[in-house]
C-alpha cells in the first residue's frame, strides 16, 4: 500500500499541469487497487456526478471520496454518492466509485438511514402461484406502482406468482450493513428456486438478484404493446441503463404504442440520474430533491420511465400505467 502521508503531499501540492500529466499514469498502476487508483485521479469524473453538482463541495466529489475510505477517515461524504454508475461511465478505468466505497460504510450514518427506510416500507401482498414469480420491490409500493402491475400482467395474460418476501436487500448492501443484506438475499433466493424465473418494476433489485445467482428480468420483458399514441419524453432510469443494458426496448415498446419519443439533453447510458436512487435520499433527502429538479427541467413532454424511483422522483409516469390507460 502507498503511504497515505505520502499521497496526501502529492495531491495537496500539485499544480493542475502536474495533475493532467497523473491523469495518464494512472490507468497504468496495474495492480493498484480501484480505490487508489480512483483518489490518484485529478477528479476527471467531476463533470458528471450529480451529487457533487447539487451539493458544489469538493469533499463529496468522487476522487476526494475515494481518498476519505482509502486514508480511513470517518466521514459522511462516503454516504454522499448515488448508485448511478455516472462516473464509471466517464472513467478510462472503468471504476465505479460508489461500488468502492461500499465496503467503507455501515457506520452510525447507515443505522439511522436503514431505520428511516424501514419506516418508510409498507409491503403487503397476498400470496399466489404461477410459473414465474413477480417480486415488486419495496420501491413499487412506495410510488403506488404494484396494484397497476398486477392488473397489467394478469389482462396480458401473464402466469405469475406472488410471495411474501419483503425486500432483496438492497439498501443494507449500499450502506455496507452485509449481514442483514444477506439475510434478505437469501431469503428471496429460496423463494425464487420454485419458479422459473422472476420479474421486478425495479432495475436495482433486477441488478441485485442477477448479482447474486437469481434468474431476474425488469418487467419490461413480459410486456406486450397496446396502441395508444401521443409525445412523450422517455427517462433512462441509471441502472436499468448502465447495469443492465437495457436502452433500445423501452423505446421499442413505446414506439409500438403508437408514442413519439422525445430524448432529453441527456439520455441512454448518458442518462442524468433522478437523484431518488440507491439510499441518498434517506441519507441527504433536500440534496436527492435538488438533483431530481435539476433532471425535471430536461423535459419537454410527459416523462415516461422504467422505475419506481425515478417516477417518484420526476413526478412521471411508468410505462406500466401507460398501459393501465387503456387494458
Amino acid at each position: 500500500m502507498i503511504n497515505p502521508k505520502v499521497i496526501s503531499r502529492i495531491l495537496a501540492n500539485t499544480d493542475l499541469k502536474t495533475k493532467m500529466r497523473l491523469a495518464k499514469v494512472v490507468p497504468k498502476l496495474g495492480k493498484a487497487d480501484e480505490v487508489t487508483r480512483c483518489m490518484l485521479c485529478p477528479n476527471m469524473c467531476l463533470h458528471v456526478c450529480p451529487v457533487f453538482d447539487a451539493e458544489r463541495r469538493l469533499t463529496v466529489s468522487p476522487s476526494v471520496k475515494a481518498r476519505l475510505a482509502y486514508l480511513g477517515e470517518v466521514d459522511d461524504a462516503i454516504y454522499h454518492c448515488l448508485p448511478c454508475d455516472a462516473c464509471k461511465n466517464a472513467c478510462p478505468m472503468d471504476i465505479s466509485v460508489n461500488d468502492n466505497l461500499r465496503a467503507f460504510r455501515g457506520g452510525e450514518l447507515a443505522l439511522k438511514a436503514i431505520e428511516k427506510f424501514e419506516k418508510s416500507i409498507k409491503v403487503q401482498t397476498e400470496e399466489r402461484e404461477g410459473r414465474i414469480l413477480y417480486f415488486p420491490g419495496c420501491r413499487t409500493f412506495e410510488s403506488d406502482l404494484f396494484d397497476t402491475t398486477v392488473e397489467v400482467l394478469e389482462k396480458l395474460g401473464v402466469d405469475f406468482a406472488l410471495t411474501n418476501v419483503d425486500c432483496c436487500g438492497m439498501p443494507y448492501y449500499e450502506l455496507g450493513l452485509i449481514d442483514k443484506f444477506k439475510e434478505k438475499i437469501a431469503k428471496l433466493r429460496q423463494a425464487a428456486s420454485r419458479y422459473e424465473g422472476v420479474i421486478s418494476n425495479c432495475p436495482h433489485c433486477v441488478h441485485v438478484m442477477r448479482e447474486n445467482g437469481i434468474k431476474a428480468a425488469h418487467i419490461l420483458a413480459v410486456l406486450k404493446p397496446v396502441k395508444i399514441g401521443g409525445d412523450v419524453s422517455y427517462h433512462d432510469p441509471c441502472i436499468l441503463a448502465r447495469k443492465l443494458d437495457v436502452v433500445k426496448e423501452p423505446r421499442k415498446l413505446l414506439a409500438e404504442m403508437g408514442f413519439e419519443v422525445h430524448e432529453p439533453v441527456f439520455s441512454g447510458k448518458d442518462t442524468h440520474c433522478c437523484g431518488y436512487g440507491g439510499v441518498y435520499r434517506y441519507v441527504a433527502p433536500d440534496m436527492a430533491e435538488k438533483v431530481a429538479e435539476r433532471r425535471r427541467k430536461h423535459f419537454d413532454y410527459e416523462i415516461v420511465t422504467a422505475c419506481p424511483s425515478c417516477k417518484m422522483a420526476l413526478k412521471g409516469k411508468d410505462i406500466v400505467e401507460l398501459m393501465a390507460d387503456v387494458l
